[in-house]
């Protein structure tokens, strides 16, 4: 029957056209659909839509934004339309000679069922280029059009079986194997349908909000199991439990069918080989691996789990109160960006399978797939087409990136396209999005008080003079210390300002990663040695300044890298963004905050030079045993690392930008009312 089938598809295939038409489904909730004269964004659409039934003729398909003629119906002659919005196709597939040409071939009464088969042949004659797939059963083949790397640009590509039930999904997406491939246009992966399915389930639920939890809140319930908040039963807030009986398995099965993430007709029947898991900060880490009854493409057998840190260790309570209470409800949105926007990312995010937390306890779980990390042992060189990179830790690019500008340009391109999307709608309803992911721009950090700034400015210096073999040589003297005592005390006292500019104009503020950097990220090259990227680590995922979270993205980078490329990078930052959706910016205003952003973490570094005499002490600095980040408490403690490279760099920031003319133009451009006395510092 397939084969007679894939015959007389053939036949109507061979006596069609091949002009590439559209019929205009638009958007229920919107109505007709809006136009503009060019695929930029920020260009104000035509009087007239585009409306609901039309026909339209393909002039140029640039990612999800279509080029279009006029056919029939009503709307505007020709212009650009967006296709696609969150999980939502606008238009479908239209070939008017199809039922004609089925007629003649006897086959009207089969139509519905060859039309699937029609598009899949029309689409391979259509094309040219043989893409693989490698899986977990091997390696897949399928002609398509070449899907490049993922990056931001604006290169034409068919969109494929537009049917509202399947929409398309222009990114690179995870395969089962822990491989990864720019998806071909033309093909119905089941994965691809079943995210996009789920995700908009997961939109469609009642909202529920957080409610803020106190520290004594914390410390009364930190034990208990509590149902989560988002589906309503108990779940595992660490390893010991998982393994437990009351979960295993059939938990699992139970809250993968629940999430959406698993066919009701499937199972887990093994659970095993479960293993803690190191390396971050934030929260605690395991991996475990299953067994389902009908393994399938696309279900992954090693499986990641992040939990909270245990409140009751006495080295995890400090930990545990900062993130589930100083940085609430950040584990709550690393959860929700998962559960709502893995189907609509402009890159991949790890697969994911359940996730939840408790507002009472603030316990949580998340269960995502692992991701199959290199060997730091191995050559790069080594590494095959499709196999991930080792994992990158911060503040050792020059040791670790083969090409570290490489690696810079696509995580800026990473986050200026997210950015951008935000801005044009395809992330998601935009203010539907806020209610999960707050606006983080609204509060304004106050500045430390007096005797606070001064003692902690003390603290920091003297850290920096031990530590002054970090530095090159004559950087550390009495002349420039001054100077950096008396930025730090400018950016403190005028945080309020600083910020208060920062987020003024919305053009630079939008929902994008919080902390897009080596280590939150993970990288595989295709056969034409193409860079790739996917992003981890999702915690506390909400609207933002962008040229703050730029520099958050660059702060673990080598000083000559921004000496050489900032430049350059902030311009590939803002015409990405403008080219993927958002606003034109001014490239010196992006400058201005990146640098500030740099400046205020400075200040707050400050306060971390105890947790770096924890575990390296003071007098160990004092006799010169920590010669270079080399030292094996450096390398082994990620916290104390970046605590320490980060002084380091910002304070080296300072007198090679230039960052004290920085403050005072920006102080000089208040009115002299707005103007303050500095501390005596």
């Amino acid at each position: 029957q397939s084969t007679r089938a894939c015959t007389r598809a053939s036949a109507i295939a061979s006596s069609c056209p091949m002009v590439v038409q559209w019929e205009i489904l638009g958007d229920k909730s919107k109505g007709p659909l809006p136009v503009r004269e060019s695929n930029q964004c920020a260009d104000p659409p035509l009087p007239q839509k585009l409306q609901h039934g039309a026909i339209v003729e393909e002039l140029r398909l640039l990612g999800e934004q279509l080029h279009y003629k006029l056919v029939q119906g009503n709307g505007p002659k020709e212009g650009w339309i967006w296709i696609v919005t969150g999980c939502r196709c606008l238009v479908r597939r239209w070939c008017p000679d199809f039922v004609v040409q089925a007629k003649k071939i006897g086959a009207e009464n089969e139509a519905a069922d060859l039309e699937a088969e029609f598009w899949r042949i029309r689409k391979e004659r259509a094309t040219k280029t043989v893409v693989n797939i490698r899986t977990g059963e091997g390696i897949i083949s399928f002609k398509g059009v070449d899907g490049g790397s993922g990056d931001a640009g604006d290169k034409s590509r068919d969109a494929g079986d537009q049917s509202p039930s399947r929409p398309k999904m222009s990114k690179v997406v995870p395969i089962a194997g822990g491989f990864w491939w720019q998806q071909g246009d033309n093909v119905d992966l089941d994965i691809n349908t079943m995210t996009a399915e789920r995700c908009r389930k997961e939109w469609e639920k009642q909202f529920v909000p957080w409610t803020f939890v106190p520290h004594q809140v914390l410390v009364d319930s930190n034990r208990k199991q509590l149902p989560g908040m988002r589906y309503g039963i108990l779940f595992p807030h660490n390893a010991e439990l998982l393994e437990s009986e009351k979960y295993g398995a059939q938990w699992l099965t139970k809250a993968f069918h629940l999430a959406g993430t698993l066919p009701r007709d499937n199972a887990i029947k093994r659970f095993y080989n479960l293993k803690p898991v190191s390396g971050g900060g934030a929260c605690l880490k395991c991996c475990f691996e299953v067994e389902y009854e009908k393994p399938a493409t696309g279900l992954h057998t090693k499986l990641f789990m992040k939990y909270p840190f245990d409140f009751e260790h006495i080295k995890q309570k400090n930990d545990r109160m900062n993130s589930s209470v100083n940085l609430q409800p950040g584990d709550l949105a690393e959860n929700d960006a998962y559960r709502l926007l893995e189907a609509t990312l402009p890159f991949p995010m790890p697969k994911y399978y359940f996730g939840d937390i408790s507002n009472t306890t603030t316990n949580f779980c998340l269960i995502t797939e692992f991701i199959p990390f290199g060997s730091k042992k191995k050559p790069i060189e080594d590494f095959n087409p499709l196999e991930v990179e080792p994992a990158y830790d911060k503040f050792l690019d020059d040791e670790q990136l083969s090409d570290p500008v490489e690696y810079y340009r696509l995580m800026t391109k990473a986050n200026a396209t997210m950015a951008g999307w935000y801005k044009a709608g395809k992330l998601g309803d935009k203010e539907k999005m806020l209610m999960f992911f707050f606006d983080q721009t609204k509060g304004i950090p106050p500045s430390m008080p007096e005797s606070e700034i001064k003692s902690k400015i003390k603290m920091g210096e003297e850290f920096i003079r031990t530590a002054a073999h970090f530095f090159p040589a004559g950087l550390i003297t009495d002349q420039n210390m001054k100077e950096w005592r008396r930025v730090l005390n400018v950016v403190n006292t005028y945080k309020s300002e600083i910020y208060g500019a920062a987020g003024a104009d919305d053009a630079y503020l939008s929902v994008a990663h919080g902390n897009l950097n080596v280590d939150n990220t993970w990288w595989w090259r295709d056969e034409q040695k193409k860079l790739h990227l996917g992003v981890l680590d999702w915690g506390g995922l909400g609207k933002v300044c962008l040229p703050h979270k730029l520099w958050w993205s660059y702060y673990s980078a080598e000083l000559p890298l921004l000496e050489e490329h900032l430049d350059a990078l902030i311009t590939l930052f803002v015409d990405t963004y403008r080219e993927e959706g958002g606003p034109k910016l001014d490239e010196q205003v992006v400058r201005r905050d990146f640098m500030f952003a740099a400046l205020d973490q400075c200040v707050g570094l400050l306060g971390a030079v105890p947790a770096v005499y924890r575990v390296i002490p003071k007098k160990a600095w004092s006799a010169g045993e920590v010669k270079d980040r080399n030292d094996r408490r450096l390398r082994d403690s990620f916290l104390t690392r970046m605590y320490v490279m980060g002084l380091v760099l910002v304070t080296r920031m300072i007198f090679r930008f230039d960052l004290g003319k920085l403050c005072d133009d920006f102080v000089a451009s208040l009115p002299a009312g707005r103007r303050k006395k500095l501390p005596d510092i």
